[in-house]
């Protein structure tokens, strides 16, 4: 799919004039370019316009139209206010000329108040007891024809280990689609060599927080990849950053879809570390319309 290298290289958008920045598509196999790609690129280019003390804390976008892999994504950044506490920018994301993607990010100076959190669900099992997806997959695969593994890398987002590891406690909801709790969740870890530099840590969490959000709205119905001829595209997707972030150690992403209606769904998710803390939430609605059954 994509080396580390250049992983982090285009993660990290280029400075070409004042307020203005560009970022490379990366090739993930897929007909338009990524959200999750998008978001971290966007958060990157803000960053570069604030004081390093601010950091953000929240972020509201809106995917506008689908991204051209072939071309260079231009980044607006708009520096909206810079108050005492808190600064606000807007990020366009063009292609052709035209909004591919904006978002407002939030960022706030350090301070302390009031500290509570939603524990990480008891049931949960942890990293050191699951298979990484890749090997649990290929292992599936020997057993049964069926489960294709490039089929299920790319329509997964299953990367290389060598960019980040990820382990999915309730694997069998993806490898064997069905009527399942709109409830799913993954520990992932990105590869050590990824450095120290927060804005990095904080725009790989972007990037990943892209990963399986809408799909858990499919898992309660019959309704799938495998038997249906779908429609979805991601249409909003909000992010709070509650703590400080270290993507090269172990993180759970739980998600869960209190709601689908209208081709709409929502769904919601929560980054937890190894030990529990809370460290960022995110919110999403997709657009999933169910165009024609396949003929048997």
């Amino acid at each position: 799919m994509f080396t580390l290298e250049e992983f982090l290289s285009k993660m990290h958008v280029s400075e070409i004039d004042g307020l203005l920045y560009s970022g490379e598509p990366l090739q993930m196999g897929l007909p338009r370019v990524f959200g999750g790609q998008v978001l971290g690129q966007a958060l990157n280019a803000a960053v570069r316009t604030v004081e390093e003390e601010r950091r953000p804390h929240s972020l509201h976008a809106y995917f506008l139209r689908p991204g051209d892999i072939t071309r260079p994504i231009i980044y607006e950044v708009d520096p909206i206010r810079d108050g005492r506490s808190f600064s606000t920018r807007r990020v366009v994301a063009k292609q052709k000329g035209k909004a591919i993607f904006n978002a407002s990010i939030s960022f706030q100076v350090m301070e302390q108040g009031l500290n509570h959190q939603i524990d990480l669900p008891s049931h949960i099992v942890g990293p050191e007891k699951i298979l990484p997806d890749i090997e649990h997959i290929e292992k599936l695969a020997k057993k049964d024809a069926s489960i294709s593994v490039e089929g299920l890398k790319q329509r997964s987002l299953i990367f290389s280990q060598d960019v980040v590891e990820v382990r999915t406690p309730d694997l069998h909801k993806v490898v064997t689609p069905g009527e399942y709790d709109p409830e799913f969740g993954f520990w992932f870890k990105f590869n050590n060599a990824i450095g120290d530099d927060p804005i990095t840590h904080r725009t790989l969490l972007a990037f990943i927080s892209d990963k399986a959000l809408m799909s858990v709205g499919m898992m309660p119905h019959i309704w799938n990849r495998d038997t249906h001829r779908l429609i979805g595209a991601s249409l909003d997707h909000a992010m709070w950053f509650h703590s400080e972030i270290r993507v090269d150690q172990w993180i759970y992403y739980h998600i869960d879809s209190p709601r689908s209606a209208r081709a709409r769904d929502f769904g919601r998710g929560s980054f937890y570390t190894q030990h529990g803390e809370l460290i960022a939430s995110t919110a999403q609605e997709g657009l999933i319309r169910i165009v024609e059954k396949d003929p048997v």
